[in-house]
């Protein structure tokens, strides 16, 4: 089920987006895309196009559309890959980087459509176990959209629940073996692990799971969480 603010997220998306049509003209390379699917693609309504369609069109930048057609698939693209539709093509991060090389060139009121999804679909990603999308994926794409790292990660404290410290719990073990974040979106992660929230976040949530599986899971992750923030420190000091 989609939470109400993602779904607001998504209507608000698709109408503020809704006065740029596909292009009629759209055109491809012949000897990388089939013709006959641009065209399919081009008269396919947008709320109707496939993980597959959407999946070829993002697998041949440059060589099909010139990027007009971007702003009208936006809506569908991001709904498309907050839904998992796209697990089996390319990661969030690469929408998103093609969204921020384009939207200089749209207004204000686009560009707030597009991070507040993206905000509400990074809290429905903590908020929800199994989440749709890992979080480093939802963060990628944060970050490929050169928003403020930090302030997503603050999400981790403020929303309700414990869900919130098992997601932070999982993206602690991934972080321990590499990032591939740019740097600077690295340094922020580590200065928010200096900072000593995540810690806290995880052993008040061990502490309030005690005695069950998940709970040992977050203790892990909290001594884990330690021992990164004292190493960080050193480098630091």
């Amino acid at each position: 089920m989609v939470p109400p603010d993602l779904e607001r997220a998504t209507d608000r998306l698709y109408a503020v987006f809704a006065h740029h049509p596909m292009p009629p003209d759209m055109t491809a390379c012949d000897h990388c895309v089939d013709p006959a699917e641009v065209d399919l693609f081009r008269r396919t309504p947008l709320r109707a196009l496939t993980p597959k369609q959407l999946g070829t069109y993002l697998s041949n930048p440059g060589t099909w559309g010139d990027g007009t057609e971007l702003p009208h698939l936006v809506p569908r693209l991001l709904a498309a890959y907050a839904s998992g539709e796209m697990a089996d093509w390319w990661w969030p991060g690469h929408v998103t980087s093609r969204i921020h090389a384009s939207w200089q060139h749209w207004s204000p009121e686009e560009r707030t459509a597009v991070t507040g999804f993206v905000r509400s679909w990074w809290r429905r990603t903590l908020t929800s176990w199994p989440s749709t999308n890992p979080v480093p994926d939802v963060l990628e794409a944060v970050v490929a959209l050169d928003l403020d790292v930090e302030e997503y990660l603050s999400d981790f404290a403020e929303l309700p629940g414990d869900t919130p410290a098992r997601q932070l719990a999982a993206f602690v073990d991934n972080w321990r073996w590499g990032s591939s974040l740019p740097e600077d979106a690295q340094r922020a992660v580590r200065r928010w692990l200096i900072g000593g929230t995540p810690g806290r976040v995880l052993w008040e949530a061990a502490v309030a799971r005690a005695g069950c599986p998940a709970g040992d899971e977050l203790t892990e992750a909290a001594e884990l969480v330690d021992v990164l923030r004292d190493m960080l420190r050193g480098e630091n000091a």
